[in-house]
């Protein structure tokens, strides 16, 4: 998307013709699961994460992202809420294995990011 701004500008911080990056915002507050971006992996052209299965073993999981709030990224899909990932060693753990988890802290939910950077 293209925009154009006019602001005054005079102590000369910017220069005529940069470009800037802009967020806008303006959709509601919504539910959404969240991963820590540390989980996420990539495989060649796809975004995955490692899912703990209920005995002990982990799975391999595409999952589709969305933007990234207070370090934790939003899954679009591929993700159910309320499932167990793995965080720390993704590089050491392969589908299939079995693990020994340990819980680890992750945000409740995305309520408590702040508002203005959803």
């Amino acid at each position: 998307m293209r925009a154009r701004a006019v602001f005054s500008n005079e102590d000369q911080r910017f220069t005529p013709g940069l470009f800037a990056r802009l967020r806008l915002s303006g959709s509601a507050s919504h539910q959404a699961t969240v991963v820590s971006d540390r989980a996420v992996g990539t495989d060649q052209d796809r975004k995955f994460v490692l899912v703990l299965r209920p005995d002990s073993s982990v799975e391999y999981r595409p999952v589709q992202l969305g933007r990234l709030v207070d370090g934790y990224r939003v899954v679009s899909s591929g993700l159910k809420p309320g499932e167990k990932i793995v965080v720390n060693g993704l590089q050491r753990v392969r589908p299939g294995m079995k693990v020994a988890a340990t819980p680890g802290p992750m945000l409740a939910n995305a309520e408590t990011a702040s508002p203005d950077k959803r």
